[in-house]
């Protein structure tokens, strides 16, 4: 894939071993460099993830989701990835959509692009929904864009958006909260449709 070496996938994962490995399993043949930070798990995560030959960085205890995000973001910098794309360990986001998501960021170069569900907003739960509907409002206000999806963990984010943006939160506020930040010190944001899984 033209460009991997400056690409890291970052996966959050805490109790993902019935998900994580098909999930791996769906980027191997994409050649990018992945990242699992292990988030307290309790189960099999990490022999998981130490199976399919990826990065591993461990959290002892569970600290959140935005903890997890933040321990991964810090790795980016350190080794000099200019891109990072967030998915989650649970197998809705599906790895085969990352191509694309490659293609309309070198095609537009937004700082940050985010792979909406709204087309699946329906199954949610409807405190998620309304959740999720408040974020982007909010989002779609301060960004001055069509945010369709303010809660998804599948994300495309330039490397110098986690360098100019400081995070306060340890779980599911994290992404709203980066959105938030990174539209207020005029970073681009761009959402676009995906299926999930």
């Amino acid at each position: 894939m033209q460009c991997s070496k400056r690409i890291c996938i970052l996966i959050p994962a805490y109790n993902a071993q019935e998900t994580l490995g098909s999930v791996l399993k769906k980027i191997e043949p994409l050649k990018i460099d992945t990242l699992v930070v292990n988030d307290g798990s309790l189960d099999e995560t990490k022999r998981v993830a130490s199976e399919n030959g990826v990065q591993i960085l461990e959290h002892p205890l569970n600290l959140g989701k935005g903890a997890a995000l933040q321990t991964g973001f810090q790795y980016i910098l350190q080794k000099d990835y200019q891109v990072v794309i967030t998915l989650d360990a649970d197998g809705q986001h599906d790895p085969s959509e990352i191509p694309s998501l490659l293609k309309i960021y070198q095609s537009v170069k937004p700082d940050i692009l985010v792979a909406s569900r709204a087309a699946e907003f329906g199954r949610m739960t409807f405190l998620r929904r309304f959740w999720n509907r408040l974020g982007v409002k909010a989002v779609a206000r301060l960004c001055h864009s069509d945010i369709t999806d303010s809660q998804s963990g599948f994300r495309l984010i330039r490397a110098k958006v986690l360098k100019e943006v400081s995070l306060s939160t340890s779980r599911f506020e994290t992404e709203l909260e980066l959105l938030i930040k990174a539209c207020k010190k005029g970073f681009s944001v761009l959402s676009v449709p995906i299926n999930t899984q």
